[in-house]
């Protein structure tokens, strides 16, 4: 899989924040799922899976390096319509890339009144 598939298979669940790589071991196969534990219940995401255990651990490893990038890219996706003008390339302090989700939502209401 390549960072394009990968971004866009975790960028389909914007409401989710995946923050780790997981890898389940299943009869003659290794799975990868993409793990969200910021909400009560944990969530997984599956990614793929393979019958060779070094592959497995080998994706595992590069998601595990992707996951950051399309988190930010993520949060840059939702900071863009409050800027108006501003280009998002203003918000990449990292200070602005730390709002939650949530700050968004509120700050989107707040701004239509």
């Amino acid at each position: 899989m390549n960072y394009s598939n990968f971004s866009a298979k975790v960028s389909f669940w914007p409401n989710m924040h995946f923050t780790a790589i997981e890898i389940v071991h299943c009869g003659d196969l290794y799975e990868i799922y993409a793990t969200d534990i910021s909400r009560l219940a944990k969530t997984k995401l599956f990614v793929g899976r393979t019958h060779d255990k070094n592959l497995a651990y080998s994706y595992a490893k590069q998601f595990e390096e992707w996951l950051p990038k399309v988190n930010r890219e993520m949060k840059m996706r939702d900071i863009a319509p409050l800027t108006g003008n501003i280009t998002s390339q203003a918000f990449i302090r990292k200070r602005d890339l730390e709002i939650l989700p949530s700050q968004i939502d509120y700050q989107r209401n707040s701004n239509q009144w």
